[in-house]
Formats: structure tokens, sequence, C-alpha cells
């Protein structure tokens, strides 16, 4: 094991395939089983979120996940003023990058043991100690239900790959996102390149379902997602 940093009381060490946090003589394996296995490893000294061995993070042509946040970032153009609801929250680091522009950024997880990650995560600390931070337990696709119509300036949407969480990518679901941005509202959809290469482009049909539910919509490469506006 090799010393990485000290952290709220913590030392922390790793391995190639494990993250600890020893607090007195208590040496804690950071990752949790509830039903599948979640765990923080390291890339390039930054944690990334394992879930059963899959990567949560793209890190490729980026030198950390944080790369990647701010990248997305840059591309909505956060203003002082905005509203941002960022519905998959993960570890955070895209919620957190955009809270540093936004007025406010309310960010969505559904899996307590992610939240629980996050607590030991020291580069997911300011989820919980930025005042203009808001956290919600549970489903996207049942939480957009409830939010007001044109409440978001920015939508950032990360969900798991599409075999996971279909509804996450359903005509119903972005027109609830579109219902609950404002006029020319920006939004970001991560779709990553599963089924790219199998002769099913799911980019595609992801940016086709997009202009159905009202927006304009054009792919990107480098983040392996979506950018649209209403």
């Amino acid at each position: 094991m090799k010393f990485l940093m000290n952290y709220k009381g913590a030392e922390y060490f790793y391995t190639d395939k494990w993250l600890y946090a020893k607090k007195g003589e208590e040496l804690t394996k950071l990752a949790v089983f509830d039903r599948h296995l979640f765990k923080l490893r390291l890339f390039n000294r930054i944690p990334i979120l394992e879930i059963d061995g899959v990567r949560m993070h793209l890190v490729r042509d980026f030198k950390t996940p944080l790369d990647y946040s701010k990248e997305v970032v840059r591309e909505l153009k956060i203003g002082k003023n905005d509203e941002v609801l960022d519905t998959c929250m993960g570890l955070g680091y895209t919620a957190i990058e955009a809270a540093k522009f936004a007025r406010k950024v309310t960010t969505c997880e559904l899996n307590a043991a992610v939240v629980a990650l996050c607590k030991w995560n020291p580069w997911s600390d300011k989820l919980f100690s930025s005042s203009n931070v808001e956290m919600v337990n549970g489903d996207s696709a049942n939480l957009v239900t409830g939010f007001k119509a044109k409440a978001f300036d920015v939508i950032i949407h990360d969900p798991p790959r599409f075999s996971h969480a279909p509804q996450l990518y359903s005509l119903g679901f972005y027109r609830e996102l579109n219902r609950i941005m404002k006029p020319r509202g920006r939004l970001f959809h991560y779709v990553g390149s599963v089924g790219e290469n199998k002769g099913r482009s799911i980019s595609v049909e992801v940016a086709n379902r997009l202009r159905q539910a009202g927006f304009n919509a054009r792919l990107h490469t480098r983040t392996q997602g979506v950018f649209a506006e209403k």
C-alpha cells in the first residue's frame, strides 16, 4: 500500500485496485456492496467510481476525471445567475465544477452506496460543504416530474449506460427535461461509446429523440455526448 494524503483526520492509502482510509487503528476499504460492488479507485491520483468493475468516468483523452468535468461545464457556458440540474451525481465532480459558476446546483443520486463513498472521497467534499449545492436522493426519472416548469437554465444528464437505465433515455424523460428547462436553456447528455461499433449509434438515437422533445442537438465526440438547446 502507498500513502496518498491526509483528509479530515484520516490517512488515505492505495493499491492498484483499492483505496483505503485509516482513522486511528481502523482501516476501511472504500467499497460498498449493495446488490452491486461500488468502489473508489485512483486514476492519476484522483478517485473514480467503479460499479461491478465498470468505470463510471470518461478518462480517455483527459488527464483526470476533473478535466472532463471542466470541459463539460465550459461548453455549457454556465453563468452566475444560472440554476443547474445535475440528474445523476456520481462522485459529484461535474456538479462541483458547475457550482463554481452557477447560482445553484441541484444534484440527484439514487444509490445510497454512492453517497456513502462521496462522504469518504476528499474530492467530493464540496457536495456537502458548498452553500449553492443541494443534493436530492431518488431516481431522476421520477424526480424530474416534481420540478416546476422552466426551473433550470442548464441540465447535466450523465446517466448509466442505456441497458441499465433505459428510462433515462426515453422520449418521455426528454420531454420532462424540456418542460423544466427555461427558454434557450442548455443541456449536456453523456452517452458513451457502448454499441457505437456494433451497427447502432446510441448517440445519434439520443440526438434524434432530443430533437423530437423540442431541443436542437449536436454530437460532441470528445465528451462522447450530446449538447442541446431548448
